[in-house]
């Protein structure tokens, strides 16, 4: 056979070249290995035009590494991505022999990450927006892309921050639209944009506000602003004035029930008929029917072995004995328990609120604190989450706020759940004549409504001495100071004492003496102090009980001696007051003059017309002339009100009038004051009353239910 010449030498040419090739692709890669950088930089660059994703793997390695003269972290990164690229390319015959001169994809996208992380420490040294971006657009695949884009947000959010306008907050919603920032921002845009429409703080531009921007999670606060401003007067006419001109703000209902509130100065059936002849349009009506038909309808709680109902003022059984605990009814509802959980019924044993709570409170001004899975919230008389139970403390509203603490910091929100001050404080309490005290650090500090410091956080503990003045401490010593801080009195006393008549007490190295309401010392500290001091030692009718060298007497405001201090104890200051000199105890009056003889052993001063006095370990009281009024029979006697006693043998107790007449026989365990009109009276699995206004112990009637 005769062979084509041509041809086999074409195939010779080819087979030579091929081969040729892959040599110098071998032999760079073993230079590269033996770090012979010149060489295989130069086997690598010869090679680029038919290999082009093992060459450029190589270059890219040469000039990644620091160790030769070649390195260029941007030559190396433009070679990685050409390998990446043309790899594909590859046959899968060449893809295995490349693979065992130690190159494969794998080995591309190593290479690939180590160059990406090196050009991320350069955006980190230049650590700005663009070096930022830059670095997150080129190298996407980076181990550091998730925290080159933190920081590229950061650093753009400190600088639409600076600004604070909804024009920049919204450029960086639309350059960053996937940030992990974006509900903070989100957050800031929708306050600047509610802070600059209504910065005049105008009726008009609340309204304007609310057109413009209906979807502002602030528009519920501009209806809280135009609610307020509207209703500033707190008069019927403007709130009638509000419900009519803005019937679609979201407190009108709030707004109703004020007119209502306010209506019913006198609350009685004749009133709420009257109110719905004014109002005929009023939302609740049933709430007034209601009020009408448990107007007159009173009820006490009484206990039936473990369980508690409702009872009459006649002991007729109104509601059953079926409840585990019960209050009482404050508002037309009252807090009842019912397998283990609590919730709220009316004067018809309605439940009115489900029993799903772990804890409540009795409702106040409408509102109720509910608890639940050891959260709190608050509740309307329909039930409704007027604040949601979320929070880990919330306080009563007090000066229509209310303190409450959601994570570690204390805010204070208003009745529709609206953050009046920001949660920035360590602890809070209730607000009292417009002032509220927080803790700030370690320290305390007054704020007002606005959530302005009326007094800056200087000391660990500080309260209002009066007005301008307020009592700090520093360490275990106390002084005052102005609400600036400015120190008018120094840290040097133990205690301060409340002011009263202008004066206070104070106690210096163990001695007591009084300050007037300036801080000034008007008597020196040269006193002893003595049991429950803090109490007695207040100024009384211009007149304060000392101790001088062990014995007690009486001094003026002046720090003159008007009783001498002869006296082994003084009772309190009293027309007549009780005395010992050791040997037993009498009465003398404001003067010091001996009124009753000492021949009790022991004495209370007299209030309210009598005197509890005690003979031979028995109790009793007398009158101002020493005639018995409650019997000297009883092993304790202690005064419940101005007209009532209780009265003890052992373990049973009993009440005494103060004409000394038995009220209440001693049958009783406990005796508790309720209320003004009544006493509770605990027996074993009995609960009773005495009903103070008609002297009469009320008591369910057996078997009336």
């Amino acid at each position: 056979m005769k062979i084509n010449l041509k041809i086999a030498f074409l195939f010779l040419t080819v087979l030579t070249a091929q081969s040729s090739f892959a040599g110098k692709i071998e032999n760079a890669f073993a230079a590269l290995n033996e770090y012979n950088y010149f060489k295989a930089k130069g086997l690598f660059e010869k090679s680029l035009k038919n290999e082009t994703s093992p060459a450029t793997y190589g270059l890219a390695q040469i000039y990644y590494r620091t160790d030769n003269p070649f390195h260029s972290i941007d030559s190396a990164f433009k070679y990685v991505k050409i390998s990446e690229q043309t790899y594909g390319s590859l046959s899968e015959k060449k893809k295995t022999k490349y693979k065992s001169f130690g190159f494969d994809y794998l080995n591309i996208l190593e290479v690939r990450t180590k160059i990406s992380s090196e050009f991320y420490k350069l955006a980190e040294k230049e650590n700005s927006v663009l070096a930022y971006s830059t670095f997150i657009v080129n190298h996407p695949w980076s181990n550091e892309v998730f925290i080159a884009t933190h920081k590229r947000d950061s650093i753009a959010y400190l600088q639409v921050k600076g600004q604070n306008t909804s024009v920049a907050y919204q450029s960086f919603l639309n350059a960053y639209p996937e940030s992990q920032l974006l509900n903070v921002v989100q957050s800031d845009f929708y306050l600047a944009q509610y802070k600059e429409t209504t910065k005049s703080t105008t009726l008009v531009s609340y309204l304007d506000f609310l057109k413009k921007f209906p979807e502002n999670p602030y528009c519920g606060e501009a209806e809280n602003r135009i609610y307020e401003i509207v209703t500033e007067s707190n008069s019927i006419k403007s709130y009638y004035t509000f419900v009519t001109t803005y019937p679609k703000n979201r407190n009108v209902g709030d707004a109703w029930r004020k007119i209502y509130q306010i209506y019913m100065v006198d609350f009685s059936d004749q009133r709420i008929e009257q109110f719905k002849i004014d109002y005929p349009n009023y939302p609740y009506r049933e709430e007034l029917e209601v009020d009408m038909a448990y107007l007159q309808l009173k009820l006490l709680p009484f206990k039936q072995e473990s369980y508690y109902g409702f009872m009459d003022f006649n002991g007729k059984v109104i509601i059953p004995a079926v409840y585990e605990q019960l209050g009482f009814f404050k508002e037309g509802l009252a807090l009842a328990v019912k397998d283990g959980k609590y919730g709220f019924i009316d004067k018809g044993n309605r439940v009115i609120i489900p029993f799903q709570y772990d804890a409540a409170t009795d409702f106040e001004q409408g509102r109720a604190i509910v608890e639940k899975d050891d959260k709190q919230g608050m509740i309307d008389r329909a039930g409704i989450a007027v604040f949601p139970i979320v929070y880990k403390d919330l306080g009563t509203f007090s000066d229509e706020l209310v303190y409450a603490q959601k994570d570690s910091l204390y805010g204070y929100f208003d009745k529709n759940n609206s953050l009046r001050i920001a949660e920035k404080f360590e602890e809070a309490y209730p607000f009292n004549n417009g002032l509220a005290k927080v803790q700030i650090g370690q320290n305390q500090a007054y704020i007002d409504a606005f959530g302005s410091q009326i007094v800056p956080p200087g000391y660990e503990e500080i309260d209002f001495f009066n007005d301008s003045l307020l009592v700090f401490n520093e360490g275990d010593l106390k002084g005052l100071m102005r609400k600036n801080c400015r120190v008018v009195l120094p840290a040097e006393y133990e205690e301060i004492g409340k002011l009263a008549m202008n004066r206070a007490l104070v106690v210096k190295n163990g001695l007591m003496g009084y300050i007037d309401g300036s801080g000034k010392n008007v008597i020196p500290c040269t006193f002893e102090t003595y049991p429950n001091y803090i109490k007695r030692g207040q100024f009384v009718s211009n007149m304060a009980i000392v101790k001088s060298k062990g014995k007690f007497g009486i001094i003026d405001v002046n720090g003159k001696i008007i009783i001498p201090t002869v006296y082994e104890q003084i009772g309190d200051i009293s027309s007549l007051m009780a005395f010992t000199k050791g040997k037993g105890w009498g009465f003398m009056d404001l003067t010091g003059k001996q009124i009753l003889a000492a021949d009790n052993d022991y004495a209370e001063s007299f209030k309210d017309g009598l005197a509890i006095v005690e003979k031979l370990t028995l109790q009793g009281a007398i009158d101002p002339k020493g005639k018995v009024v409650i019997p000297l029979s009883f092993t304790s006697v202690d005064r419940i009100s101005k007209e009532f006693y209780l009265v003890s043998i052992g373990s049973k107790y009993g009440v005494y009038s103060n004409t000394g007449e038995m009220i209440v026989p001693l049958n009783y365990q406990q005796i508790r004051v309720s209320d003004k009109d009544f006493l509770v009276l605990t027996n074993q699995n009995e609960l009773h009353y005495l009903y103070l206004p008609e002297k009469r112990i009320i008591q369910p009637i057996k078997d009336s239910e």
